[in-house]
């Protein structure tokens, strides 16, 4: 009786955190329907070196299938793989298995009966007390008799494909061209999505249709990120950023905007054609992801002296605003020696304060005053990228701040040639900190506005904080 009462009392208290209130536009931690990690780095050169993990958590007692996308750090995608959860199920990725063809194993309650049969069952994805278990309908690669049991090893081929994509290489699978960025040290770089979906296809998020009955909108996952560097010995982590959809669970949320001088409104949901949207550069500006969109502008500590000798470093991932093209096509896969059509991405304005309130604009040609005119430099020119405040970064140019201690304020808005919601750009800024060779710590910026709200102001740029 004593174990009938404590599950009881534990199902309570899973399905009251399963009634978490969740606003479309809040960019709250809260389960979502996408999860975007910003940024991942993996050296391929050393088997101990730096590497990435993250989790995907079902925050639901009903089993979930999910799509995973690796984008480069220009922002093409190159791979992607299903993961099969079973209530609250949650799965662990090291990215170093990822490069070396290694991909989590999964499977539905087709291949992987529950309760077990005679030839065996749910030994591969395991099915707990409180959980649900499902049978996915099977197409694309992970189809097996109708049901999922994900994932088939990727052949060599594949796998030497995207190590090349993320690396900066000619990969032959885009006829010999190039999708990311070379910084000539072999570390695979990018970011990754991971959007909860009805069944397993061979479709990108940017593809035409994954919006019309691939992808899903139960906000249902969350998950975590750990940046790992042995060799260093630091350890960062960070949540995921949950991106939720205009799904069951959601209402619309009032949301402030901190910047440009537009009226702050409401969001709504659904989210109606011309709407800025997570992944809109991919439906043509329709909204018909459904998605929330992220922060244009930022807040964030830095420490670049005292015994934070290895000082601060920003992961910034920002919306190019394009859709992505086939190889040789506009923004598609590139000639390598060149970049994508929209490289290098500018920014509106970036100011540093010292600890006595002093501001100095930075990733700019000289020193501005209010109003911002925009630079020559470009701080942050990738999809994604992590930037050293204390200089030496390829390929964008240093902050050059003037003080050790302080804070940043990041207005990354930028007009793309081509690209939608100009002058309106989606980001996101992750900060991590390093000292002495073995004290470390992550955490998000604080973003200031909501890429939706600020695109339907009436001007989006500029400086202007709370009084």
């Amino acid at each position: 009786m004593r174990t009938l009462a404590v599950a009881a009392v534990l199902l309570g208290l899973v399905l009251a955190a399963g009634n978490v209130s969740a606003e479309i536009g809040t960019l709250d931690e809260v389960p979502a329907a996408t999860l975007l990690l910003p940024y991942f780095e993996v050296d391929l050169n050393n088997p101990g070196g730096r590497t990435t993990l993250f989790s995907i958590n079902n925050a639901s007692a009903a089993a979930v299938l999910t799509q995973v996308t690796l984008w480069t750090d220009e922002a093409i995608p190159t791979f992607g793989f299903s993961v099969y959860l079973t209530g609250y199920d949650v799965q662990t990725i090291n990215l170093r298995d990822v490069f070396n063809g290694l991909l989590p194993v999964t499977a539905d309650s087709g291949i992987d009966p529950d309760p077990p049969g005679p030839s065996g069952g749910n030994v591969i994805s395991n099915r707990g007390t409180l959980s649900g278990d499902s049978n996915f309908p099977g197409v694309g690669p992970c189809g097996d008799l109708g049901t999922i049991y994900s994932n088939f090893p990727p052949d060599a081929a594949l796998v030497q494909h995207y190590r090349l994509a993320h690396t900066g290489g000619p990969s032959p699978v885009y006829g010999g061209r190039c999708s990311g960025f070379n910084y000539g040290d072999n570390v695979a770089r990018g970011y990754i999505t991971v959007d909860v979906v009805t069944q397993c296809a061979l479709e990108f998020p940017s593809s035409p249709g994954y919006f019309a009955g691939i992808a899903a909108l139960d906000n249902v996952i969350w998950g975590d990120v750990f940046y790992v560097n042995p060799g260093e010995n630091f350890a960062q982590g960070n949540t995921l950023v949950h991106i939720e959809a205009c799904g069951a669970g959601t209402t619309p949320g009032p949301y402030v905007g901190f910047v440009g001088t537009g009226t702050s409104g409401v969001n709504t949901c659904p989210f109606a054609a011309g709407d800025y949207t997570f992944y809109g550069r991919y439906v043509g500006g329709t909204a018909a992801d459904q998605r929330e969109s992220l922060g244009t502008t930022f807040a964030t500590r830095y420490i670049n002296g005292g015994v934070f000798n290895g000082g601060t470093s920003l992961l910034v991932w920002r919306d190019p605003k394009t859709p992505v093209g086939n190889p040789g096509a506009a923004n598609g896969p590139f000639n390598c020696g060149g970049n994508a059509t929209w490289f290098p991405l500018n920014q509106s304005d970036v100011v540093s304060f010292d600890e006595q309130e002093n501001p100095t604009d930075l990733c700019f040609q000289g020193d501005n005053f209010p109003p911002p005119v925009g630079g020559a430099e470009v701080c942050f020119p990738l999809a994604t990228q992590r930037v050293s405040l204390q200089g030496g970064n390829i390929p964008g140019d240093d902050l050059n701040i003037p003080t050790p201690f302080g804070w940043l304020f990041l207005n990354l808005n930028t007009t793309v040639a081509g690209g939608l919601f100009n002058p309106t750009a989606q980001a996101w800024v992750g900060t991590a900190m390093d000292a002495e060779g073995r004290f470390s710590v992550g955490f998000s910026a604080i973003h200031l506005d909501n890429a939706n709200q600020t695109f339907q102001s009436a001007n989006p740029g500029g400086l202007l904080l709370l009084p």
